[in-house]
């Protein structure tokens, strides 16, 4: 569950850009968390780890997925970029792919 200050920042995030590409991050970040089963600021590299591990998702699903974590982990204000998954390869134009396993 998040808390009223999280929805809030949530919603801000989402008002600002595309819309509907605001609107769809802030649901991945919210299944993320929902899945990790804890308050953003307890989020991890270990979290991150175990959502990819433990759901099967399309390449683009997962880039879309990265991407979000990507967003809240600036949201939460920590250095660098989250971890990727270990079949996800992103090049320096920002297209994500996955690599056979």
């Amino acid at each position: 569950m998040l808390t009223p200050e999280w929805r809030h920042r949530l919603n801000l995030y989402a008002a600002k850009g595309g819309k509907t590409s605001r609107r769809n991050t802030v649901a991945r970040i919210e299944r993320f968390l929902e899945y990790s089963k804890c308050q953003p600021e307890q989020v991890g590299k270990r979290h991150v780890y175990e959502f990819f591990e433990g759901n099967a998702l399309s390449e683009t699903t997962a880039r879309d997925y990265w991407y979000a974590i990507k967003t809240l982990w600036g949201m939460l204000g920590r250095d660098g970029e989250p971890p990727k998954p270990e079949n996800l390869s992103c090049d320096n134009s920002l297209r994500c792919s996955l690599r056979p396993s």
